[in-house]
C-alpha cells in the first residue's frame, strides 16, 4: 500500500506542479517521507522496547488509520488530472516500454540496491550498538534514528544542485558520498559511526530524490507505470537485500555485512556512470 500511495504522489505532483518547481516539490514530499521514517522509528523502538512489539505494531496501525481518514477528508482534489477510461493493454505496453529501456532500468534496479543498503543499515545497526564495544540502551538507540534529519538536508539540497548541474552529476556524487558514509560504519568509535552515519542517509536520500525525479521527468507519458515501476524495485530491494543481509550479518561478522553493501552502492555507481541526462522519453 505504501508503494502504491508514493507512485501516485510523485505522478500528481508532476501534473498539479509548474515543471519548474517540480523538482523542489518532489523533495519537498521526499523530506516528508523522511521525517515519517525517522520519527517512526523513534517511536517504534521506543514502544517495542516498553509495551513489546505486537502492541507497537497496533498502535502505529492505529496511527496510519486516523491519518488516512485526515488525508481523505481534507486534501485537496486534482486540478489538471483528466480522468480517462483504463486501457490496461496500453498500460501493460507503457511498462514493457519502460521495463526495456537500458536508462530507466538502470534507476530501476538503483533504486533497488540504494534502499537495500540503506534499511540493510538501519534494520542491523540497533543490533551492533546494543553489543559490544558500544553497549548502548535500547532508549538510546532509538534516537540514533534522529540521524534521519539528515535525509531532509539531502532531498533539499538536490533540488538546489539541480540548477547548476546535470541530474545524473548530482546521483553520481550522492551514490560516492554514501559509499564513503558506509565505510565509515566500520569504525569502532561511536563518534565515527554516527558520523558515517549522518553522511550515509544524507547521501542516500540525495540520491533516491534524485533517482526519482529522474524516472518522474523522463516519462512524458505514463508516468504512474513509470513510477509505480520504480517504487516496486524500490521496495524489492527493500524487501530482498534488507532481509538478506541480516542472514549475511548472522552467519559472518559486521566486517562481511558491510562489505556487501559497499559492493552493491558501488554496483549502483556503475549504473548511474552509465546513464545520461536524456530528453522526454515517450512511451505509445
Amino acid at each position: 500500500m505504501v508503494s502504491g500511495v508514493s507512485a501516485v504522489a510523485l505522478a500528481y505532483l508532476t501534473e498539479e506542479v509548474h515543471i519548474s518547481v517540480v523538482a523542489l516539490a518532489i523533495s519537498m514530499y521526499l523530506s516528508g517521507n523522511t521525517i515519517g521514517g525517522m520519527s517512526g522509528r523513534i517511536l517504534a523502538t521506543i514502544l517495542a522496547g516498553e509495551f513489546g512489539w505486537r502492541n507497537a505494531v497496533l498502535i502505529i496501525g492505529i496511527e496510519s488509520l486516523i491519518l488516512g481518514l485526515v488525508f481523505w477528508k481534507l486534501f485537496p482534489e486534482s486540478k489538471f488530472f483528466n480522468p480517462q477510461k483504463t486501457d490496461y493493454s496500453l498500460k501493460v505496453k507503457q511498462m514493457r516500454k519502460f521495463l526495456t529501456d537500458s536508462y530507466m532500468l538502470r534507476l530501476y534496479c538503483i533504486a533497488a540496491l540504494l534502499m537495500g543498503t540503506f534499511v540493510s543499515v538501519y534494520n542491523y545497526l540497533t543490533f551492533r550498538l546494543e553489543d559490544q564495544p558500544f553497549s548502548l540502551s535500547h532508549f538510546v538507540i532509538a534516537f540514533i534514528f534522529l540521524m534521519y534529519i539528515f535525509g531532509v538536508f539531502g532531498t533539499m539540497i538536490t533540488s538546489r544542485l539541480s540548477k547548476r548541474f546535470s541530474r545524473n552529476l548530482i546521483l553520481k556524487g550522492s551514490v560516492l558520498f554514501m559509499f564513503s558514509g558506509t565505510l565509515f560504519l566500520l569504525s569502532e568509535n561511536i563518534y565515527v559511526v554516527i558520523f558515517g552515519l549522518g553522511l550515509f542517509t544524507l547521501a542516500f536520500f540525495a540520491a533516491h530524490t534524485m533517482a526519482s525525479q529522474m524516472t518522474a521527468l523522463h516519462a512524458k507519458q505514463g508516468k504512474s507505470s513509470a513510477t509505480s515501476i520504480y517504487w516496486l524495485f524500490y521496495y524489492f530491494g527493500s524487501s530482498i537485500l534488507g532481509s538478506g543481509t541480516g542472514y549475511i550479518l548472522h552467519a559472518f561478522s559486521w566486517t562481511v555485512f558491510i562489505t556487501v553493501l559497499l559492493f552493491s552502492v558501488g554496483i549502483s555507481f556503475v549504473l548511474a556512470a552509465r546513464n545520461r541526462d536524456l530528453g522526454t522519453f515517450k512511451v505509445l
